[in-house]
């Protein structure tokens, strides 16, 4: 019987859905908001390349029971079943982004008829069920999950002769009347719960990344005791239990990370701290995963927000990474198939995920901006004995001068010491610091030093707005010297335009009881406090760095209320920014440049907590060995909202300047908009590729799916596997999945192993090598290189120094993604003069070749097939060198 079919979303998942149910007999609509692609598609013309697609499309449009319109509520009208295929960036994250289907849903819900069927067919996590229905919002609807189990290159052959159909309700009558939409189809009937439809979608995928995985690893078993892995293959295949299918060993599979050095704001344990990845997996190794949450962006919220992690993972890497620019000097690097949440310029949503080797000068990525309020539970005064241990200061060395109180109270305790240290700590008031805690007296009071003529400190702090400008001042001129044994904190200020800042710092030692000397030097006039004690602290507890190249935002600032915030920025403003006017006037530029990343990141990162957007600038002076980071601030609306970084009298200038900006045009480096509060959306510039060798990470936070990375760019999470979706969702429920662990190592360690046989077979090196690779889709009949293999192995040998001349069946030489791959018009082409052909891709039409014109054309008769496609017998006859995977 045939029935009324909406389909929501065109992309590979709904067109051949649309297609093959209209092909069943049904009436079908399928929309998307691509009108350009919907025009297309009403034509014939097919986007993508799957076997049989085209023709299936061309029918349902000749028969009129297919047709393709623009918006999801203009195809739901008078619909019976209503198939979700909008995008969840399930390639490009392990847990899915369910923003796309809520939105599917919320806006087909008015337009819904009563009894209408909702069919969730998109790569779904475990209760998305639940999320459609509260996003359609509608009693009288029913929800039903059916997910899809499509091979790229055979879905046509998959829909038409499916191995099984999975439907999952909680309601029977509906789930069969989705059924009776596959009546026609001869295949078994899987009706269950939803949560166990969704579950069997990442299940049964991981399984057959398992089979893949373990042949492969079997393959380098074959390879070392000298068996054939097709014998062994097929020996096991027999067995009924195990099967053929997947037993058979390629490259492997893709993934995504962030390299160590890109840096997120991370929280635990009442702590909130910038670190780099890094820095975080080595504290995940020491204190455990649990507990972790990170600076995330949802679209829509008032700011960015702290969220719950749920996996960390890191594995090694030796290939390209992606530098990723944009407009306002924001950066990251990742490796290249790392996805990003993109806009447009034109809204403040996101539009898609791409990877970051997709990106164009034409899509905008977001800066987060705010901060989620973050109660820091932890005391809020500083003690300065915390950074003794860091500073290799032991408690024997500490003189403490007691208190009032300390010492009334050491007296009726001090029985405990020798009767040489009860008269000298009587006599002195004295005490070392190992001895205090002897005799159990508080260590809240009293001062602290290491000489007794030299500088003592009290040993707690208040971090009010008098202290944090003051350490804004020291980010700015400040430096941590030795002399001996002697650690000296000093500023250094103008020797004689900055009489006003010298006697503030200095005032405010005094302030605390701390000796401070103001000496006039050379070029300058420091101002510096002489205390091992306080410079340990310094630098191993605030963590403010030693030097202009260490220099960092202490992470106590994070959860400091924004008046503090200010007051930090403006020491930093006051002693090493600046303002100009440009072209004289009447517009301002503000300036600061350090040549600490570290600084300029944290710097960035409170601004934009303060709803600052600046410019960051990275190059090199004349003469420097090291990069430096210049920040921008411009626009007179920003401008005007900053003015309280520089000395009131300055205020008045600057103020007077941009109020004779009659016209205020909108800035050109960013965009705002009022549906994107907690973000500012920055275009790209360019993508550049680099080699990375060492461990890279990634993480999931479930809901966001978001990380807010260096400088304030944010990034989409890394899993791009269903597999690592598996784990994910085991971990979510409280187990270690560590044989899918283990899965995911295997097939990472494959990509490297691939390129060793092709630098073995180049005679040990591959400098200088032309290397001809036959294939770059991910498989055979497709033309996705997402998360290809194919194009893993071929940047590895590129980072080892060789050229690559590649073709594909499917690929046009002027496909984005492939940046660097000479790729040619047909496979003799790509086989000219290269020295070794590797063969990447099973495509059939490359076993009938010529292999003797093949020969003629290469330097070099040898050939690697991580396929296994070719027979080793006959090119071997034609003089080429042979080797497969997993073959004597």
């Amino acid at each position: 019987m045939s029935s009324r079919i909406a389909i929501v979303g065109t992309g590979y998942v709904g067109l051949t859905t649309g297609a093959y149910l209209a092909h069943l007999g049904h009436t079908v609509v399928c929309a998307d908001l691509d009108a350009a692609k919907v025009e297309q598609l009403n034509r014939g013309e097919v986007p993508i390349l799957e076997a049989g697609l085209d023709e299936l499309v061309a029918e349902g449009l000749d028969t009129d029971r297919l047709s393709f319109v623009v918006g999801a509520a203009n195809a739901v009208v008078d619909a019976e079943f209503v198939f979700l295929c909008v995008q969840t960036p399930q390639d490009d994250d392990g847990s899915a982004d369910l923003t796309y289907i809520r939105e599917a849903a919320s806006e087909i819900g008015p337009a819904l008829e009563a009894e209408c069927v909702v069919i969730n067919k998109s790569t779904v996590p475990v209760g998305s069920t639940r999320v459609v229905e509260a996003a359609v919002g509608r009693d009288d609807i029913f929800v039903v999950s059916n997910p899809e189990f499509l091979r790229e290159g055979s879905a046509v052959h998959d829909c038409l002769h499916p191995d099984r159909i999975v439907i999952g309700s909680d309601d029977q009558a509906a789930a069969m009347r989705v059924a009776d939409l596959f009546a026609s189809l001869k295949a078994p009937l899987v009706v269950t719960d939803p949560a166990s439809a969704e579950t069997i979608k990442y299940a049964s995928n991981a399984f057959l990344a398992t089979k893949v995985s373990y042949v492969n690893a079997l393959a380098n078993v074959c390879e070392a005791v000298g068996a054939d892995v097709r014998e062994v293959v097929l020996g096991m295949g027999y067995d009924k239990r195990i099967g053929f299918e997947f037993l058979k060993p390629g490259p492997g599979w893709g993934g995504s990370c962030f390299v160590p050095d890109e840096t997120v704001l991370a929280a635990r344990g009442g702590r909130l701290r910038l670190l780099t990845f890094e820095q975080l997996f080595a504290e995940v190794e020491r204190v455990g995963s649990d507990g972790w949450s990170v600076l995330s962006w949802v679209p829509g919220e008032v700011t960015a927000e702290l969220l719950p992690v749920s996996t960390f993972t890191a594995r090694p890497w030796d290939g390209d990474v992606t530098e990723v620019r944009t407009k306002m000097g924001r950066r990251v690097t990742t490796t290249p198939c790392h996805p990003f949440v993109v806009g447009d310029g034109v809204a403040g949503l996101p539009g898609s995920v791409k990877r970051a080797d997709e990106l164009t000068t034409r899509d905008w990525l977001p800066i987060a901006q705010g901060m989620p309020v973050f109660v820091d539970d932890r005391d809020e005064s500083s003690t300065v004995l915390d950074g003794l241990g860091s500073a290799g200061i032991a408690p024997e060395a500490v003189i403490v001068h007691l208190s009032e109180s300390q010492r009334q109270l050491a007296r009726k305790r001090d029985h405990r010491l020798p009767a040489h240290r009860r008269y000298e700590s009587r006599r002195t008031g004295c005490l070392r610091l190992h001895e205090v805690r002897e005799l159990d007296l508080p260590e809240g009071e009293g001062t602290f030093g290491t000489v007794n003529n030299g500088t003592f400190v009290p040993a707690g702090l208040d971090m009010d707005h008098a202290f944090w400008r003051m350490v804004g001042l020291y980010l700015a001129e400040g430096h941590i010297g030795s002399d001996g044994t002697r650690r000296r904190i000093a500023w250094s200020f103008h020797l004689t335009d900055e009489p006003e800042l010298v006697e503030e710092v200095a005032g405010y030692w005094t302030s605390v009881g701390v000796k401070a000397t103001v000496r006039p030097m050379t070029t300058a006039c420091q101002v510096s406090v002489s205390s091992r004690i306080l410079a340990g602290w310094f630098e191993h507890v605030l963590e403010v760095g030693a030097d202009c190249y260490s220099k960092r935002i202490p992470d106590a600032i994070w959860t400091a209320p924004e008046s503090h915030k200010r007051e930090l920025l403006r020491g930093l403003w006051d002693g090493d920014g600046s303002w100009s006017l440009v072209r004289g006037g009447p517009s301002v530029v503000l300036e600061y440049g350090t040549v600490s990343r570290d600084l300029a990141d944290g710097m960035l990162r409170l601004l934009g907590d303060l709803g600052i957007v600046a410019r960051l600038k990275v190059g090199r002076t004349a003469k420097s060995t090291v990069d430096t980071y210049w920040l921008t601030i411009s626009g007179a609306d920003q401008i005007d909202k900053c003015a309280w970084l520089l000395p009131d009298d300055e205020q008045l200038e600057v103020r007077r300047a941009t109020a004779g900006q009659a016209k205020r045009i909108a800035p050109t480096g960013y965009r705002r908009f009022a549906e994107s509060k907690n973000a500012a959306w920055v275009r790209v510039t360019s993508t550049e590729r680099r080699h990375h060798r060492g461990t890279v990470y990634s993480l999931e936070v479930p809901g966001a799916h978001t990380v807010v990375t260096s400088f304030g760019l944010v990034g989409h999470n890394c899993f791009p596997k269903d597999t690592r979706a598996m784990v994910h969702i085991a971990e979510e429920a409280g187990y270690d999945f560590g044989l899918l662990k283990g899965v995911i190592t295997v097939n990472d360690e494959q990509y490297e192993r691939m390129a060793d046989k092709v630098e073995r077979m180049a005679g040990g090196s591959l400098e200088g090598c032309v290397v001809a690779a036959w294939g770059l889709t991910f498989k055979a009949r497709t033309d996705d290189i997402r998360d290809s293999p194919a194009i893993a192995v071929i940047r590895r040998l590129q980072e080892r120094g060789a050229t690559v001349q590649a073709y594909d069946p499917a690929i046009p030489r002027t496909r984005t993604g492939l940046e660097g791959i000479d790729v040619r018009p047909d496979a003799y082409a790509a086989a000219e003069g290269a020295e070794v052909l590797v063969v990447l891709t099973e495509w059939d039409e490359l076993r009938w070749l010529d292999f003797a014109k093949v020969a003629g054309l290469m330097r070099g008769a040898r050939i690697v097939d991580t396929r296994n496609l070719l027979e080793p017998a006959a090119v071997r006859r034609l003089g080429f060198a042979y080797d497969g995977l997993g073959r004597a």
